[in-house]
């Protein structure tokens, strides 16, 4: 009787481990925590336009140093080190950034960002080690800023 509990406690336990395998084989995890914990995403969908295999990021910030003509340094680096972990951790052509200030009571848009892998690669943003990433990716954003497509809302209200 006691063999027989323990096998079944065995069987129950491999067949739940062979399910937990399982699981991550057919639904890996694409993106790392680091961009949800350190980058303020919230979200990030995946979709096919115009058969293009496309990457939205949703991003919303509360805190930015905005001129009025250009982004601040925190978000250049974000466009960089999102790009990156997002190109080096699935297999899209094109990453979409949008972000949003989250000032005044309401959400509001701050930038977007569109590049092609390609784009990426010519930038040498891909280059870069994740050691040398946060120093590496502003040297690449002028790079990814010409090649890519960035829009910069230049009506945006900053409380001060």
């Amino acid at each position: 009787m006691k063999v027989y509990r323990i096998l079944t406690i065995i069987i129950l336990i491999l067949t739940s481990l062979l399910v937990m395998c399982g699981c991550v084989i057919l639904f890996p995890l694409k993106y790392p925590d680091v961009l949800y914990k350190n980058y303020n995403v919230i979200k990030i969908e995946n979709r096919t336009i115009n058969g293009v295999k496309t990457a939205i990021v949703y991003q919303i910030k509360t805190n930015i140093k905005y001129n009025g003509y250009d982004l601040d340094a925190d978000s250049k680096r974000d466009i960089g080190i999102i790009t990156y972990y997002v190109f080096k951790n699935t297999d899209v052509d094109e990453v979409q950034i949008i972000c949003y200030y989250a000032g005044r009571g309401r959400l509001q848009p701050y930038y977007k960002f569109k590049i092609k892998r390609k784009d990426a690669e010519l930038s040498g943003l891909l280059n870069l080690s994740e050691k040398d990433l946060n120093t590496g990716v502003l040297y690449c954003y002028p790079k990814l800023k010409s090649l890519g497509d960035l829009w910069v809302n230049d009506k945006l209200y900053v409380q001060k």
